[in-house]
C-alpha cells in the first residue's frame, strides 16, 4: 500500500517460490525480501535472484531481532550483505523508512545514478 500511495507499482507474492516465477515473467526495478517466510527463507531467495539478475537492487527485511555487540548469535542482516542484498530494513519499519530504502536501492538522488549500499534502515533511523 505504502509503495502504490508512492507512486510505485508492487507486486506482492505469499513466497520465495511465486516471487522468482514472477521475476522471470517481468521486470522489475527492485526486489524487496523478507529474511523468514514459508518455502525457501529469504537468504536462499536473495542468491536466487542474484544468479538471475546480477544487478538488481535487493532489500531484505525481518522483524527478527538481530545480533548485537554483546550477543554472539547470527546476523542475518550480514548474511544478506554478503550474498548480494543493497540494503535491509528492519521491522516495523515506517512509511519514511521504506521509501528512504527503496530510493537508495534505486539510487534516486545518487551521482551517476549508483545504488547506495545501506547497511540498515529501521529501529531508530
Amino acid at each position: 500500500m505504502i509503495l502504490d500511495r508512492e507512486g510505485s507499482e508492487a507486486v506482492h507474492v505469499a513466497d520465495a517460490d511465486t516471487g522468482i516465477k514472477a521475476f522471470e515473467a517481468s521486470s522489475f526495478d527492485l526486489v524487496i525480501v523478507d529474511i523468514f517466510m514459508p518455502g525457501m527463507n529469504g537468504l536462499k531467495t536473495i542468491a536466487e535472484f542474484r544468479k538471475k539478475v546480477p544487478t538488481a537492487p535487493i532489500i531484505a527485511m525481518s522483524g527478527f531481532r538481530f545480533r548485537d555487540s554483546m550477543d554472539p548469535g547470527l546476523d542475518f542482516f550480514d548474511m544478506a550483505i554478503k550474498l548480494g542484498a543493497t540494503g535491509c530494513l528492519h521491522k516495523p519499519f515506517t512509511p519514511r523508512q521504506l521509501m528512504a530504502a527503496v530510493n537508495a536501492g534505486l539510487g534516486l538522488g545518487l551521482p551517476g545514478g549508483r545504488p547506495a549500499r545501506n547497511r540498515e534502515i529501521g529501529q531508530g533511523s
